[in-house]
């Protein structure tokens, strides 16, 4: 293959990367067999990590904006089964966390779960590669990724 070829086949699975991952905060291998999305996984995941949190405190370990959180997570209280509840701050009354239900949190095992498998898959394909080939890869990735947000590396 030439470089045009495959400057071609980045920019084809960049592009591909992005059907997939539109509107979601990851990208998971595997089948999602839950009705939420990987965004409402991974908010789960954090209040089983973490307990307890306020939109906020969620917004900002998911690099997303409150509005996507606050919509994220009414969804996951509003259904017939609630997978979060709302509790007041011990401190501040005006504040609320969300807080796990035995459902959300069986959730949040099983998106854990789904990051375990993912990072499997990764280790199996990398191992097709030889160690010299997996340090190019690794800086292929490292010079694309800072490519893709204008960082400089030397």
């Amino acid at each position: 293959m030439t470089t045009q070829s495959y400057a071609g086949q980045i920019d084809q699975f960049l592009n591909h990367l992005k059907l997939l991952s539109e509107n979601q905060r990851e990208v998971l291998i595997g089948e999602n067999e839950t009705n939420i999305t990987t965004t409402q996984g991974h908010l789960l995941m954090l209040l089983a990590q973490n307990g307890p949190q306020t939109n906020s405190e969620l917004s900002r370990a998911l690099h997303v904006s409150g509005a996507a959180v606050t919509k994220a997570m009414k969804s996951l209280y509003i259904r017939d089964e609630p997978m979060v509840n709302v509790i007041p701050d011990p401190e501040d009354g005006r504040v609320s966390r969300w807080s796990l239900t035995t459902l959300g949190g069986s959730l949040a095992t099983a998106h854990t779960q789904r990051h375990r498998e993912t990072i499997d898959e990764y280790k199996k394909i990398l191992t097709k590669f030889s160690d010299d080939e997996q340090a190019v890869i690794s800086r292929f990735l490292t010079q694309l990724s800072a490519c893709l947000t204008g960082e400089k590396i030397e």
